[in-house]
């Protein structure tokens, strides 16, 4: 602390991740968060305000919001202050308008910060090459989810934690269930809404949980038998399996290369496009252990990439 003051804020817009979150706890950070929607006019007045009036030495931007960073490296002339920005994968990968728009033109901003954060080492190709000497590879500091808080009896159930972005497997998972008869019931979490039609596919062992307060969303997951996810676009960690990591869960995972270089050790992996192998990666993780020796490895990359930055931020 200088002056009273926080040393870092961690700032996002229209949503928190969950990763945000834990940082702020590695780093002994403040989070300002304003949700707001395109133009981000509310979030960008309100962003400037806080950090105008505050005294901190480093601005922490979670991306892909480009405005976002182009206001931070205007802040940090006006406070003298360091930024760094955490960069999604939907930052440097755009897929619609929105990333046209809103990303793609703010991506040469990136080597005005102090430092760049990302989130694996596959995902270190999609830096331009001209900013990799201020980039670091910092994995989701997982091991700060509090595993012991939510002992229970263990329950026969799997778990797709899901945001319902286009993206994910989640019907490809439920038909595969349906079409081998799997007698497993799975707990989808997150807001259905964002995909109205899928709520068609419940039934006594699809359920939807819909958005779940943090609490209760830690003890479904604590006392899961197992838990599958997936991605079908390359460069992008994920959460969810970090998550399932930190409960020392079997994890099953789509079979993209970044995933495999990420899990290849822990999860088993199955092809989104063939219902035959999500059954079998579902049959094999209701039926196996965790790898416990993979999951130390996990929490020494884990520890190693926070203590870096650390380092780096000098805190």
């Amino acid at each position: 602390m200088r002056g009273g003051g926080v040393d870092i804020v961690i700032v996002a817009w229209r949503k928190l991740s969950r990763r945000s979150q834990l940082l702020a706890k590695a780093l002994n950070a403040k989070i300002l968060f304003f949700p707001d929607r395109v133009p981000y006019i509310k979030a960008f007045l309100s962003t400037f305000f806080a950090v105008t009036r505050g005294n901190m030495h480093t601005i922490l931007v979670q991306l892909p919001q480009g405005p976002l960073l182009l206001e931070a490296l205007l802040l940090k002339m006006l406070k003298r202050c360091k930024v760094v920005a955490d960069v999604h994968t939907g930052f440097l990968v755009t897929t619609d308008w929105k990333g046209l728009l809103l990303n793609a033109p703010f991506v040469k901003f990136l080597g005005k910060s102090d430092l760049i954060l990302v989130h694996n080492d596959f995902q270190l190709n999609l830096i331009p090459v001209n900013f990799r000497a201020k980039t670091i590879v910092v994995y989701d500091p997982w091991y700060l989810i509090g595993r012991a808080e939510h002992k229970g009896k263990q329950g026969d159930y799997i778990v797709f934690p899901s945001s319902f972005a286009p993206d994910e497997p989640l019907e490809e998972v439920i038909n595969s269930i349906n079409s081998f008869n799997i007698n497993v019931k799975m707990y989808v979490t997150g807001d259905w809404r964002r995909q109205p039609k899928v709520i068609n596919y419940a039934s006594d062992r699809i359920i939807f949980t819909g958005y779940l307060r943090e609490d209760k969303y830690n003890k479904l997951l604590s006392n899961a038998r197992a838990i599958i996810t997936g991605t079908k676009r390359e460069y992008t960690s994920l959460m969810s399996a970090w998550e399932a990591v930190a409960y020392a869960k079997p994890l099953a995972l789509t079979k993209t290369e970044t995933l495999k270089r990420l899990f290849g050790n822990y999860a088993v992996f199955y092809d989104w496009r063939n219902n035959e192998s999500i059954a079998n990666a579902i049959k094999s993780i209701i039926s196996s252990e965790p790898n416990l020796d993979a999951r130390e490895e996990f929490k020494s990359k884990a520890l190693k990439g926070i203590n870096m930055l650390k380092h780096r931020l000098e805190v």
